[in-house]
């Protein structure tokens, strides 16, 4: 089982990502690749001190790019696991 404070990687800050924090109260967060959705709200609800209703997990998979630095060729880019945590009404986490 992973640590709590290792499952939550760093906050997401994005247009699309502070447009749900401001009108639905959803928080996207960068996530462990092994964290599950139990264990994911057990984090949040631990590390924020808010209460979780629903949590939904994305895979964003690895993808082949050519990089002109090295000649055109292959790299990827990395693969990334996020979450979407929706938080109960009245909650909210503070973003510096």
């Amino acid at each position: 089982m992973i640590q709590a404070d290792r499952i939550l990687q760093e906050f997401i800050v994005t247009e699309k990502a502070t447009e749900l924090s401001s009108n639905e109260n959803k928080y996207t967060f960068k996530v462990h690749p092994s964290a599950n959705t139990v264990s994911i709200k057990q984090a949040v609800e631990k590390t924020f001190g808010v209460a979780v209703t629903k949590v939904n997990v994305i895979n964003i998979k690895p993808k082949a790019k050519r990089d002109r630095a090295r000649r055109g060729r292959l790299g990827h880019k990395a693969g990334v696991k996020k979450a979407i945590v929706s938080l109960k009404e009245g909650n909210q986490i503070e973003v510096i």
